[in-house]
């Protein structure tokens, strides 16, 4: 018998989870505010003594990769070095991977979250889209997963066990068998309460989609999850290709035709380096 789980319900118990890290929301708010500055980026990294450290572990790495005889310790100093892009993709992927290890996830699920938000930027290139919302909608894409381990671990373990016995079982259908619901639906209602923008609400909810909302970055996240398992990027024994939605593709640009073995690379490339500077 599946659970009967209200909205409601998903949303209380979502207080299981350790508390969902602000800075997320507050770098996105730059992102679209035309007035923000550079202080006020500093000063969303200062705010934080492990994301600090991070970044100024990344800006003295650069400096002597650029023979910079010189020890980073300014924060203004360690941005000219690697750049805003760079601190922001810092933030975010730091902060969420505390978020991931605080939920006592596994390994894998943040490998894969990583894979699926590197993927997912790189395509937001080739669409010219923003690829810090591209980032955290990887790495976010699966919260629903992450809520249900917490939650109700038992039934999580037998959804689980399911895909294992039957390997061409829909990890949707799977998930609606024994919680009545599915974790795209649940990731919608968290990424809601969390205040999360509705275009990385709405790449959460439909990023298993076979025919996703005309969204760019809803298609960046649908089809970087199919990339991030083809590519096995995460290693998982349970990796699946899901159905490639053909819209998705052709609203970023991608001709199937073209040589991507570059892509491909540079996405399996970065997922690796990232996973490790993240964690």
């Amino acid at each position: 018998m599946p659970l009967h789980l209200s909205e409601s319900e998903i949303v209380d118990r979502a207080s299981l989870l350790p508390a969902f890290p602000s800075v997320v929301n507050d770098i996105l708010q730059t992102l679209d505010d035309d007035n923000a500055t550079l202080g006020a980026l500093i000063h969303l990294v200062e705010r934080d003594p492990v994301i600090t450290a991070r970044v100024l572990s990344i800006a003295n790495a650069a400096a002597m990769a650029g023979r910079t005889q010189r020890d980073v310790r300014d924060m203004q100093v360690a941005v000219s070095l690697i750049g805003l892009s760079k601190v922001r993709e810092t933030v975010l992927g730091v902060s969420l991977a505390n978020f991931s290890s605080e939920s006592r996830m596994g390994r894998h699920f943040w490998e894969h979250s990583v894979a699926v938000g590197v993927a997912a930027q790189e395509l937001a290139r080739l669409g010219r889209i923003s690829t810090d919302y591209a980032l955290v909608c990887g790495l976010l894409h699966d919260i629903g997963q992450l809520w249900m381990a917490r939650c109700y671990p038992l039934e999580f373990q037998m959804v689980r066990l399911s895909l294992s016995l039957e390997p061409t079982l829909d990890i949707l259908e799977a998930e609606r068998k024994h919680f009545g619901i599915d974790h795209c639906a649940i990731g919608r209602l968290l990424a809601t309460a969390w205040h999360l923008p509705t275009s990385v609400v709405a790449a959460i909810q439909h990023h298993h989609d076979a025919h996703p909302p005309a969204d760019k970055l809803v298609a960046a996240t649908h089809v970087g999850e199919v990339l991030a398992n083809a590519l096995d990027l995460s290693r998982q024994d349970e990796a699946r290709v899901v159905n490639l939605s053909e819209s998705a593709c052709d609203l970023l640009g991608i001709d199937w035709n073209d040589d991507l073995n570059y892509l491909f690379g540079k996405i399996e490339a970065r997922a690796r380096y990232l996973a490790r500077i993240f964690s």
